[in-house]
């Protein structure tokens, strides 16, 4: 796993679902939103943190701008987004443009590992940790760029059962994850601030296993398929109740 392949994952999938795109879109999973309250988990983040026109924030993991220009536009704060895709860099600064925030909000090609230290009075990460090349390396960096009473905030998808099964390792392949996230890894010093689970929208095994057939078919043919196959193996494992979507913070301390 190195950063040209997570730059490589995520400009694949620009190309395939981003390229037309007339507006900012999410890059995470869609949720039940109607038994979830919110069309959008960077509306519930607002909702329950206290931002104000003085915060800064980083964006880590912004894809094509969607929570940073949202939180920009909303919150009136300085907000820096960043991703290792250079098309989604590309893409997140036009629509900076079109919807005149280029004075608030600025996107750059940067690594989650070099990170200025004391900097962002919010950090958000929405399913970006799990490509982490070196978790531990990557939450202390994280870590480090908030400023005292800084608050780090995670939304990802956490491993619960750590026996190995195929359906995780089919998973962390084809997503070419270095590391999954666990749970007990994080918990303390994060703590849970918000269980998604319940709200994750999956298909029933029946329709995941033969969805993966067709897409073992069609990897030979598409570069996308072997991505939207890894997406079937984690809903296998929401089926299998061995994964958790979490929101997780951590608070640093006043020093």
């Amino acid at each position: 796993m190195t950063e040209a392949a997570i730059t490589s994952i995520y400009n694949r999938l620009f190309k395939w679902e981003g390229k037309s795109a007339k507006a900012p879109y999410p890059i995470h999973k869609k949720l039940n939103t109607v038994a979830f309250g919110y069309d959008d988990i960077y509306k519930w983040i607002l909702d329950n943190y206290q931002f104000n026109a003085d915060s800064k924030v980083l964006d880590a993991g912004c894809g094509v701008g969607y929570g940073s220009l949202l939180i920009a536009e909303t919150k009136h704060c300085q907000v820096k987004g960043i991703s290792l895709s250079d098309a989604e860099i590309l893409q997140a600064t036009q629509f900076s443009k079109e919807k005149n925030l280029e004075h608030l909000v600025t996107f750059n090609v940067t690594s989650y590992d070099k990170l200025e230290p004391k900097s962002f009075d919010f950090i958000i990460a929405t399913e970006s940790v799990k490509h982490s090349l070196n978790l531990e390396k990557t939450l202390k960096s994280l870590r480090n760029a908030l400023k005292p009473n800084g608050t780090l905030i995670i939304v990802d998808d956490f491993l619960t059962n750590e026996t190995y099964s195929n359906s995780i390792k089919s998973y962390q392949k084809d997503w070419q994850l270095a590391e999954l996230l666990s749970a007990s890894d994080v918990l303390p010093p994060f703590r849970l601030k918000k269980d998604l689970t319940d709200f994750v929208q999956t298909k029933s095994n029946l329709k995941v296993n033969f969805s993966i057939i067709l897409l073992n078919v069609l990897k030979q043919i598409n570069s996308v398929a072997t991505i939207m196959r890894g997406g079937l193996y984690l809903e296998k494992l929401f089926n299998e109740g061995v994964m958790k979507y979490y929101i997780i913070d951590f608070k640093k301390p006043n020093q």
